[in-house]
């Protein structure tokens, strides 16, 4: 039997159906007959596995929403009933006979292509959705998996179907279960340890990116159904530990406010290895794993008063200050991930490199003195090079060397390169710098990383201000040394003062001093430099010494006069897609904080506008999957008084020449199924707002974009009403007892409950969409957000408590809402003055009862709201 044949039939089936497209030429070739398979599900399988199957052809237009719904797929389930008759006149009866004594169908595969032709993740989740034949098989869900459009809605369908598919109790209470399936022997799905490891780390990797919130649900899935049979302890156990490593990965965007989902679940995890019955080994890579975490972490008040008492002088030892400090003993200042890393010591698990940084990193150095506890989401060195492997490439080497000139191993500047992060001021990361040059330390692009970032933020340095006025401020909120990138000014006193023999550096003496070593800019410190650096120039020179490509460099710094060839763009666009996600971000924002024309003279504007156009067209030709370059082009739109347009000369003219160009900025961005974040919503909000300020009055049509990206933001559309009432919708589908999950979500049928809502704003974003609404007088909107975070304070206060200004942007959200409430220039109905005021009541009462929260604010807050800046 030839089973390509089989598929040969079936796409010639294909091309006589109404309503489907001729198949592609590399898509036809596959299906040729080619040679004998073994008659085995396997073999089909495999035949189908191989094959490009991601072919979008064959698809009807996506509704305006870009969602479908079971109305929308029936017409295309009804022609795959046609296209299985077809095929079952036209193939050999012992082949339907094979096919149905492995449970399948020729409409099984007519069914797995649709679903992997779908046009984008959320098209093809709902495909998988609606498709009623059941569950399909392990191979199609994993390639579904691949997918590099995947969004919040889609996930969340993948998710619910991996659940599905593990079940078998799933299996057998899906409501979609035909009468043919039915009359159908039920199939247990068992998914190997191998395959399952698969699926839930391609899941993992895509919650990084579009929903963190949904780790700790997948967390569940694996502990689920990873199960220990009496004989697979060790193999599982290191399945295990590779699980926890993938969870402790930060998030692509924002990785410290996804911080505590990332922990939830990997105690989940842990859990499940320290349960008696099943007990599982935490190797070196799960110890890593809870200590990477750990160093993300704010500062507990124990590990805050350690920070306290250390000495002005370097190392900082304990200097006590009043008589009760006496009693403070050394434990009293091991952080958590030191404690984390002696458990793994003390586990066999002697410190390697990556625990020595990491160690310092946590407050203590290699020879047990104290340094300052630094928060970080990335450990210096990574990776754990085999003996002879050139990894100095890694830390920005171009001439190959691999030792120093005193026969160190350039992982000794790994641990130099913590040392230098673990520092309050600019003197004594420069010491620690000089220390490392004296013993002869390979100096790679990491160490000068880590110098240059120390005096990037030396010069950024403002006084410190305390936030504790507020009342509901705590003294966590205070930013302490080693909290942030942020630099400590260096004491005034001769006594404390450190002394250099070299004057403190500047960017660009070390990066000639770089230069003169042979190490050339590359990776992180090319980004860092450009998003910092004070003019253009300086930022082209950086680019110009590092290792990126000629080629690549070439395209950057390209005239934007010069136009691209419709035949070359391909050419470019490939080029582009050379740099990592990260750097080009980094080159786009670059040319964003140097596109600007307010306080630019007029003979310069020409210029300045065509960094601009360049930094558009540079966005348009690659579409990154990857949302900060968007972000900048928003930010740059959002600028009040820069200059887009040229023949536009008034004022209004150009606020809403830039609310059209963001409009286009956020249909390329659902053509690629890639949703917007709040840092860009709140970009979006200024644009909003400076267009209606210069009209003189509100625009309808305007803040209807802005409400229906802010429901789309927080839960997909199809959950909420549409119009004026999205948020108010919105407020009802996600009212819910179960604690802040899913509404839908019942843990009936076994699975987990995923989190109610997609995205949790920040209160500054919030509080710039709150003064966009009130500003414009929209009373329905104000209210209809009221409701929202009447049944949403759990996640949003939770996600307040993530950042150090939290909760006092919170407290100015309910300050700006009473404020807005009680401004009679507001121009509203009686009807709406009445909703608003039940709004505000009801989120009041909201607020009163939670033991977590101080009060609401009071009238003199109210008052002066509208004084403040």
């Amino acid at each position: 039997m030839r089973l390509p044949s089989v598929f040969a039939i079936y796409v010639q089936s294909v091309t006589s159906v109404p309503g489907y497209s001729q198949p592609s030429t590399a898509h036809t070739k596959f299906f040729q007959p080619a040679g004998d398979f073994p008659a085995s599900t396997t073999g089909i399988r495999a035949a189908t596995h191989s094959t490009s199957l991601v072919n979008n052809e064959t698809y009807p237009p996506v509704d305006a929403d870009g969602l479908r719904s079971e109305a929308t797929t029936q017409p295309e389930l009804d022609t795959i009933e046609i296209v299985a008759t077809a095929q079952a006149k036209a193939v050999a009866s012992e082949t339907l006979d094979f096919l149905a004594d492995q449970g399948l169908t020729l409409k099984n595969f007519a069914v797995w292509n649709w679903i992997l032709s779908g046009r984008t993740a959320v098209d093809a989740a709902w495909r998988l959705d609606t498709a009623d034949l059941g569950t399909v098989p392990l191979f199609v869900f994993q390639r579904l998996l691949l997918r590099t459009d995947m969004s919040a809605e889609a996930l969340s369908i993948f998710i619910r179907h991996a659940w599905q598919l593990l079940s078998p109790k799933n299996q057998r209470n899906s409501h979609r279960r035909n009468a043919e399936q039915d009359t159908m022997p039920e199939k247990i799905v068992t998914v190997e340890l191998d395959a399952l490891t698969t699926m839930i780390v391609r899941l993992l990797r895509h919650t990084r990116s579009v929903w963190p919130a949904a780790i700790t649900n997948i967390a569940e899935l694996w502990v689920t159904h990873a199960r220990y049979d009496g004989r697979n302890s060790s193999r599982l156990s290191l399945h295990y530990n590779r699980i926890l490593r993938i969870i402790a990965l930060p998030s692509n965007e924002s990785p410290y406010q996804s911080l505590h989902h990332r922990q939830r679940a990997y105690f989940i995890v842990y859990r499940k290895m320290l349960e008696p019955s099943s007990p599982l080994t935490v190797n070196r890579e799960g110890y890593r794993a809870l200590a990477r975490i750990q160093l993300a972490h704010r500062k507990t008040e124990g590990e805050r008063q350690w920070a306290r008492l250390k000495g002005p002088i370097w190392p900082p030892w304990k200097a006590d200050r009043t008589g009760m400090d006496a009693d403070i003993g050394a434990n009293s200042g091991v952080s958590r991930a030191t404690t984390v890393l002696r458990q793994a010591a003390a586990r066999g698990y002697g410190p390697d490199v990556w625990e020595r940084a990491a160690g310092i990193l946590a407050g203590t150095d290699t020879d047990q003195s104290p340094t300052i506890q630094t928060r970080s989401s990335v450990i210096p060195i990574s990776f754990s090079p085999p003996r002879g492997s050139k990894s100095s490439l890694s830390l920005g080497y171009s001439n190959g060397s691999n030792y120093g000139s005193n026969g160190l191993p350039p992982e000794a500047a790994a641990i130099w390169t913590a040392r230098v992060q673990a520092t309050r001021t600019l003197q004594e990361a420069w010491v620690c710098f000089l220390a490392c040059k004296d013993q002869g330390v390979p100096m790679g692009s990491q160490l000068y990383q880590a110098m240059i970032q120390k005096v990037i933020y030396n010069s950024k340095r403002s006084p410190v201000t305390s936030v504790d006025a507020d009342a509901d401020s705590t003294p966590e909120q205070v930013t302490m040394p080693g909290d942030g990138p942020e630099v400590a000014e260096s004491s005034a006193s001769h006594n404390q003062a450190i002394s250099t023999r070299e004057p403190l550096p500047t960017v660009n003496s070390l990066l000639e001093q770089m230069v003169s070593r042979g190490v050339r800019p590359n990776g992180r410190l090319v980004g860092l430099v450009l998003r910092h650096t004070p003019s253009y120039e300086e930022g082209v020179k950086v680019l110009e010494l590092s290792t990126v490509p000629d080629s690549v460099k070439t395209v950057l710094l390209q005239e934007p006069e010069q136009l691209w060839e419709e035949a070359a763009i391909s050419e470019v666009q490939a080029l582009l897609k050379r740099l990592p996600d990260w750097l080009f971000a980094a080159y786009i924002d670059f040319l964003c904080r140097f596109a600007q024309t307010v306080n630019v003279p007029d003979s310069d504007r020409a210029y300045v506008r065509t960094r601009q156009k360049h930094a558009f067209r540079l966005v348009s030709t690659r579409l990154p999957m990857y949302r900060p370059p968007w972000n900048s082009l928003l930010r740059l739109l959002s600028q009040l008084g820069s200059r887009v347009a040229v023949k536009k000369r008034s004022p209004l003219q150009q606020e809403e020449a830039k609310f059209r160009r963001a409009c286009r900025l956020l249909e390329s961005m659902d053509s690629l199924n890639l949703d917007m974040d709040f840092t860009g919503f709140g970009y979006l909000c200024w644009i909003v707002s400076n267009a209606n300020a210069k009209a003189g009055g509100c625009a309808k049509r305007r803040l209807e974009v802005v409400k229906t990206r802010f429901a789309r933001l927080v839960r997909p559309s199809e959950q909420v009403g549409g119009g004026l009432q999205m948020v108010a919708g919105l407020s009802d589908a996600c009212c819910s007892d179960s604690g802040g999950v899913d509404s839908d979500s019942s843990c009936n049928d076994g699975s987990a409950p995923l989190p109610r809502l997609f995205r949790i704003p920040h209160p500054a974003h919030l509080h710039v969409y709150i003064r966009c609404l009130g500003h414009d007088d929209d009373c329905d909107g104000l209210a209809g957000l009221m409701d929202w975070l009447a049944v949403s304070a759990d996640e949003v206060i939770e996600e307040a408590k993530m950042s150090a200004n939290g909760r006092t942007m919170f407290r100015r959200c309910l300050t700006a809402l009473q404020a807005f409430g009680s401004n009679e220039s507001m121009q509203c109905t009686e009807e709406q003055t009445q909703r608003y005021q039940m709004a505000l009541d009801s989120l009041r009462e909201v607020m009163g009862i939670r033991d977590d929260w101080v009060g609401w604010p009071a009238d003199e807050d109210v008052k002066g709201y509208f004084h403040s800046p």
